[in-house]
């Protein structure tokens, strides 16, 4: 018996594992004590300065490619394995002016409330934010010919570090509304709202200090400088699935201008 017991709180010491993320990496930031583990479909892991078991090198070595991370409860990650051969460096492109997007003026707020209404409610509980929001745009789009966009909450290494808050970005369709003769932004954000909501609104369900999100249209702006603000805000055309499509723009010139039918499948399958 005393063996037993003795086992017990052995093992309850050690870290137990809450979740497993399957993503590739996106990238690895410093910030206070911490290392930064960013994941291509948002979540983020913390790794002590001082964890010798998973090396900085190795977790370098893994970026771009899809990877198997264990995380405690506490989102610290306790080993990560890669299920992917690495893929080729991605190569600055000459600066290409992006194609002209222009969403479409929703005639009111009453009209922007039936479009949030119907937007598709069968969404499973666990899933993406980039997979629901991409469903809910192309949806729209198929069906209406609704030109939506799309808006990014990029959070900063120093806000997720302050809060540990595990994810480093959200997505959610965005609605360009005429509102007695000036044009207002809206968001619908399904999952977390009844309504569509101001972009302050939005920002202050997500952001626990209120701070409004600094907007920009360089995803580098974000990228390298991410210790004076808590969040950024980039807008984007409907077709962009996730950050690294902004990324890619920005780095390789590639815009896209239509859905892709592959990634399509894969937001259904994910999130519905």
């Amino acid at each position: 018996m005393k063996k037993i017991i003795a086992l017990g709180l052995i093992f309850g010491t050690l870290p137990t594992i809450a979740e497993v993320v399957r993503s590739p990496i996106h990238s690895l930031e410093k910030v206070n004590n911490n290392y930064l583990v960013k994941f291509e479909n948002g979540r983020v892991a913390f790794l002590s300065a001082n964890h010798k078991s998973l090396g900085l090198s190795n977790l370098n070595g893994l970026k771009g490619r899809m990877v198997e991370a264990k995380l405690a409860r506490d989102y610290s990650l306790l080993s990560i394995q890669s299920l992917e051969a690495p893929l080729k460096a991605l190569e600055r492109a000459e600066m290409v002016e992006p194609p002209l997007y222009e969403a479409t003026i929703v005639s009111s707020f009453n009209e922007a409330k039936k479009i949030f209404k119907r937007l598709n409610p069968n969404y499973k509980r666990a899933s993406e934010c980039t997979n629901r929001a991409h469903i809910w745009a192309s949806e729209e789009f198929k069906k209406n010919n609704l030109k939506s966009m799309k808006i990014f909450v990029l959070f900063t290494a120093s806000y997720i570090d302050r809060v540990r808050f595990k994810w480093w970005f959200h997505v959610a369709p965005m609605l360009t509304v005429n509102e007695g003769g000036k044009i207002e932004r809206r968001v619908l954000d399904y999952m977390f709202a009844h309504r569509p909501l101001t972009v302050r609104e939005w920002t202050n369900q997500l952001v626990f200090s209120k701070r409004p999100c600094l907007p920009t249209t360089k995803f580098s702006e974000y990228d390298v400088n991410p210790q004076t603000e808590d969040c950024y805000l980039m807008d984007a055309p409907m077709y962009d699935w996730t950050p690294t499509d902004l990324r890619n723009q920005e780095i390789q010139g590639k815009y896209k201008t239509e859905f892709s039918q592959g990634e399509i499948r894969a937001a259904y399958s994910e999130a519905f």
